[in-house]
């Protein structure tokens, strides 16, 4: 695993994390989408304000660098942002981002609306399906969830 130090970005923070998102949803989301779900994905991902609600954590690596990003509304119980950085793919960076969401989560569970690149990253994680793949507004989704109990210490909400 790549080492980095997860932590919550403060707001000063959102543009790297838009521009991560934006970057990453370029090169692996966008071509699942139609043209009308990119633009609308990107005019969702233009503001910091898509964060106003949300708690947002992103890991960086030994030199700073802002290797990806996870943010959660509700609680920490509803994924809505989900990104890491080609370089640091399948490096640990992503599990790491989730375990970190979800050890602070007082939540049993956790939801996310994945898209059709995201979907498998998600099951690796311990989701599953939680509803039939949809298209909205040209953003294809699978909801999906995953129990937090053993990570959360079970408390629950």
């Amino acid at each position: 695993m790549t080492e980095v130090e997860i932590k919550v970005l403060e707001k000063s923070e959102y543009p790297a994390a838009l521009y991560l998102i934006r970057e990453t949803f370029d090169k692996f989301v966008a071509g699942y989408y139609t043209e009308e779900g990119v633009k609308n994905f990107k005019a969702r991902f233009s503001s910091p304000e898509v964060f106003d609600d949300a708690v947002v954590y992103g890991a960086f690596s030994d030199d700073g660098e802002l290797a990806g990003v996870i943010a959660a509304v509700n609680d920490l119980a509803h994924i809505i942002a989900f990104y890491v950085k080609e370089k640091y793919q399948k490096k640990g960076v992503g599990k790491g981002l989730f375990e970190r969401l979800a050890a602070d989560s007082g939540n049993s569970y956790v939801t996310v609306n994945a898209s059709p690149y995201a979907v498998g990253i998600y099951r690796r994680l311990g989701f599953i399906d939680a509803g039939e793949t949809e298209d909205r507004d040209g953003i294809v989704f699978t909801p999906m969830m995953r129990s937090l109990y053993g990570i959360t210490g079970g408390e629950g909400k």
